[in-house]
């Protein structure tokens, strides 16, 4: 049975999630490198692949120091991997000034832009794959950016990135969200979703899906 260990941003609350099983390691969100690069070398796990939810800086910031370290291949939608290169598109651009009023303006925290290199496994719709006898479903979900998705594991597990967060926070006023496209895609998606389902969002405590 796999084993789920959970990384917390202290700076942006966003979650990275590592999924390891008989010493392998897929891991979900690669928020920031110290925490990662220590959980990987204390218990010497091989890293298999790397899924980006979605294409904001928080989500992503310790991809670029992984890359230099360890050989994976990287999955996303077509659209947050384009979007990685863009310091607006990934939030880098401007996350201090959102970090700084998110803090009341009580404290100015540098945050250094930067970019990523595109994803080595890119979808449009839907991407499908098997991994150390688990399933994932990863489906592009738009709205809170273009490259948003859902990650569907074993049918049970649903890690839905910055959806179906404990907050009601708007998920549609960070850069790249669209209100068209969340209530044409993301809204129809949620209310679909079967009652039961293990939620991992990207920020907030996990929980079980009630209708």
């Amino acid at each position: 049975m796999a084993a789920f260990l959970v990384s917390i941003d202290p700076l942006t609350d966003s979650k990275c999630y590592l999924i390891e099983e008989e010493g392998h390691v897929l891991i979900i969100d690669p928020n920031q490198k110290e925490e990662i690069a220590r959980i990987v070398k204390e218990h010497q796990w091989v890293i298999d692949d790397v899924i980006l939810t979605h294409e904001h800086c928080d989500h992503m910031q310790g991809l670029n120091d992984l890359r230099e370290n360890y050989k994976f291949p990287v999955i996303a939608q077509e659209k947050c991997s384009k979007n990685l290169a863009n310091r607006v598109k990934n939030m880098s651009g401007m996350m201090g000034t959102y970090l700084y009023f998110k803090n009341g303006e009580k404290q100015i925290i540098p945050y250094e832009p930067f970019t990523c290199e595109p994803a080595e496994i890119t979808f449009d719709k839907s991407y499908e794959f098997s991994w150390e006898n688990h399933r994932f479903e990863l489906t592009s979900v738009p709205g809170h950016t273009a490259g948003s998705i859902s990650i569907l594991m074993d049918e049970i597990n649903l890690f839905s990135g910055d959806y179906l967060l404990p907050s009601d926070e708007d998920p549609t006023i960070f850069p790249g969200g669209s209100k068209e496209d969340y209530e044409k895609y993301a809204k129809p998606w949620m209310e679909n979703l079967k009652e039961g389902l293990h939620i991992y969002p990207g920020h907030g405590q996990d929980y079980i899906l009630k209708k």
